[in-house]
Parts: structure tokens; C-alpha cells; sequence
């Protein structure tokens, strides 16, 4: 799960610190000028070639190494530590960063020593979420519970005191839209940046952490760091941001939908596009499920994380069209639901939290290839070649 603070789908947690049949289609009006030609895409076929992944495990804190060589994919469990919940981890520059909510800290690792170069702090109290970078050195991180996004230096040498450059503190329930009666709070989650802009994906939730509201999108001029625009999305409980060279022209933006402690998520997740041209929203796609991330992967098919149940989501971003889920293998257990999504030429990686496996997945006909086996509680997932 990507928000560490609240909840695993069913259980509050409580902190002191073009294939497929379809199955139904949203709005899919592009404005004339929305680019909807996108680069040439992953290959339908997996060419066998070598790929080196890592995962980092939320219950475990530690992390697996996947690899593929000559063929044969290998497993190397405990490679080395994170820290408490896990939410993300990227590959930016040769080294991989670790988001660890919990802990509020990014660790910054070697991927090929799997050693921890060094761990940075983000503050108590902050609980960082996601983070993108807007140049080689400094990145914005996503506090999730302290309500801003810090702009932080990451380089190597410099001082604690100087490494958060500046706080953005995101809107308060006088400026977000809210249902009558609620009180909300921004909640940020995935950051995507485009040229000068960071799109920032806020949930918008109330006092107990469900859907208070539409979702927002917080967009930050990166040259002043200040908020240039608040977005109201169709959307609730927003909580991720991409951006593809696939698709250089939009952003597409995911939903979760509602929650409650009690049923956990409704399912009434969305995907929206937005023209990053004309900032509009040209793209609205209901999902039966909760979309918590995903990939671009073979086919210009979106694969989302479903935080719902152990299933893949699967979107044609070309023609708003929702295809048929993939539905991961199933072993008895409750809490199962896919966590993380990788896509490759020819094959989609996807994890189930609860059942601690990642299944190879054949992208156009669901078929599960194997399945390997990870730490304890698999949420984050990236390849690093």
C-alpha cells in the first residue's frame, strides 16, 4: 500500500509515530489538440533479455532481488534493510531511492552493491509518500501527514540542517472542495513532473482518512516552488500521478474511490487525462476496482494496482475503453491485492501483498508465466535494468 499512515485496505492502522474482451468505456472526447500518438511502444513480445529488479518488502522491511540471466529468472531474498513501510522506490541516476513512510526517511542505495549508501530524513511527523525529482540533485518529496511537499537536496555532503530547502504547504479545508459538512485535508500522494510543473496527486480525505471530497491535483511552478493552480478531479481519493513519454501531451491520473474502515474500498475508482497543454480533463474512465498506481505496458495499456482485491486492472488509454482484469492466483489468504506493477517488453510484473508473490504476466492474454516468490508484504517494485 502506498499511504502508510491509514490503512491496509480492511484494517485502520492507528500511528503514534488491445486485447482482453471490454467490459465498459468511459468519456473518451480528445480535444484537437490532445496528442494521443504515442511513442513507439513496449514490444507484444518478450525477447528474453536480461532485466534486474528490486522489491521492498512493507512487513519484512527488506527487499528481494529478482533477475533475469540467460533466461532464467533467479530469487535473492533479504538483500538488505529498509525502513518502516516502504512506499516507493525509483532508479534516478544509477541509484535507487527508497521512500519509507514510516521510518520518514528515503534511503539511497547501490542497486548493483545492494548496499545503503546513505539515509536521509524528511522530519518526524512527515510521512513521505512519494518522490520525483525536478533536476539530478534535489526532488520533491510528498508528506503525507504533515500536509506539504518538501523540496529536498539529496546530493551527497550536505549537512542535515540544509538539506530541506523549502516547504510547500498544500491547501486546507477552506480551499479544497469538500462534501457539506466534512473537513479535509490534502493528503498528498504520486508526483509527476512536466518540464516547470509538478502535478501532485492529493486524496483530499476527512478527519478519519476516507474521501471527504473530489480528488485534486496540486500543481507546484518549479521555478518559484509555489502552488500555480488547485484542479478538482471527477475522481475520489486520488492518489497517483504518471506522466510517459508514451503519451508526452497528457497526465494520467488515478482514483482510488471510497473507503471505509468497515468494507474497506467501494470500488468506484476512475482514471482521468488531463491535456497538459490546455489543462483540461479530456478523459474520464470509471474502473470497478481501486487503482493505486501502474505502468504503461505492451499494447499503450495502462496495468494498475488494485489496493480491492487480487486482481489487474487494465485501461486503453487510447480509447478510454476498461478492459477485462487479470486476475492473480489465489491461495486462501485475505488482504490479497495487487500492490505493485512493473511493465516490460512482452511481460507485466505484479505483485500480491498478502500471498508474497510476484506473478509474470503474459500482457495480452492474463496468463500467469510463474511465479516467484518475495519477502513479507511486497509494495514497491522497480527494474533496474
Amino acid at each position: 500500500m502506498k499511504f502508510k499512515f491509514i490503512y491496509l485496505p480492511v484494517i485502520l492502522l492507528v500511528i503514534i509515530l488491445n486485447s482482453g474482451c471490454t467490459v465498459g468505456r468511459g468519456s473518451g472526447v480528445f480535444p484537437p489538440e490532445s496528442d494521443i500518438e504515442a511513442r513507439p511502444a513496449l514490444s507484444l513480445d518478450d525477447d528474453g533479455s536480461d532485466h534486474r529488479i528490486i522489491i521492498a518488502n512493507g512487513l519484512s522491511e527488506n527487499t528481494t532481488l529478482v533477475e533475469r540471466t540467460d533466461e532464467t529468472w533467479h530469487v535473492t531474498q533479504g538483500v538488505f534493510q529498509t525502513g518502516m513501510s516502504p512506499s516507493q522506490i525509483i532508479l534516478h541516476d544509477g541509484l535507487c531511492y527508497i521512500v519509507n513512510s514510516l521510518s520518514n526517511s528515503i534511503q539511497i542505495v547501490d542497486p548493483y552493491e545492494l548496499k545503503i549508501v546513505r539515509e536521509i530524513s524528511t522530519g518526524a511527523g512527515t510521512n513521505p509518500n512519494f518522490l520525483a525529482f525536478i533536476n539530478d540533485t534535489d526532488a520533491l518529496v510528498s508528506c503525507y501527514l504533515s500536509n506539504e511537499v518538501l523540496l529536498i537536496d539529496l546530493s551527497e555532503g550536505i549537512g542535515t540542517e540544509n538539506r530541506i530547502i523549502k516547504s510547500i504547504a498544500l491547501p486546507d479545508s477552506e480551499n479544497l472542495p469538500h462534501d457539506e459538512g466534512d473537513i479535509t485535508y490534502a493528503r498528498p500522494g504520486g508526483i509527476a513532473v512536466v518540464d516547470n510543473i509538478a502535478f501532485v496527486a492529493c486524496s483530499n480525505l476527512n478527519q478519519i482518512h476516507e474521501a471527504g471530497g473530489p480528488g485534486i491535483i496540486v500543481e507546484i511552478d518549479i521555478d518559484k516552488i509555489e502552488i500555480a493552480r488547485i484542479q478538482e478531479l471527477n475522481g475520489r481519493n486520488t492518489v497517483q500521478v504518471l506522466h510517459s513519454p508514451r503519451f508526452p501531451d497528457r497526465i494520467v491520473v488515478m482514483s482510488a474511490g471510497d473507503h471505509t474502515v468497515a468494507d474497506g474500498f467501494v470500488g468506484n475508482g476512475m482514471v482521468e487525462s488531463i491535456d497538459i497543454n490546455s489543462g483540461k480533463i479530456f478523459q474520464s474512465v470509471n474502473v470497478d476496482g481501486s487503482p493505486y498506481g501502474g505502468a504503461i505496458g505492451p499494447g499503450d495499456i495502462l496495468f494498475m494496482e488494485n489496493a480491492k482485491e487480487g486482481n489487474v486492472l487494465r485501461v486503453d488509454l487510447k480509447t478510454g475503453t476498461v478492459l477485462d482484469s487479470f486476475k492473480l492466483p489465489e491461495y486462501g489468504l485475505s488482504l490479497s491485492f495487487a500492490s505493485s506493477i512493473v511493465a516490460l517488453p512482452g511481460l507485466i510484473l505484479a505483485t500480491n501483498f498478502n500471498s508474497d508473490l510476484l506473478s509474470l504476466i503474459d500482457p495480452m492474454t492474463g496468463e500467469i508465466l510463474a511465479e516467484l516468490q518475495t519477502g513479507d508484504g511486497p509494495d514497491a517494485m522497480v527494474c533496474v535494468e
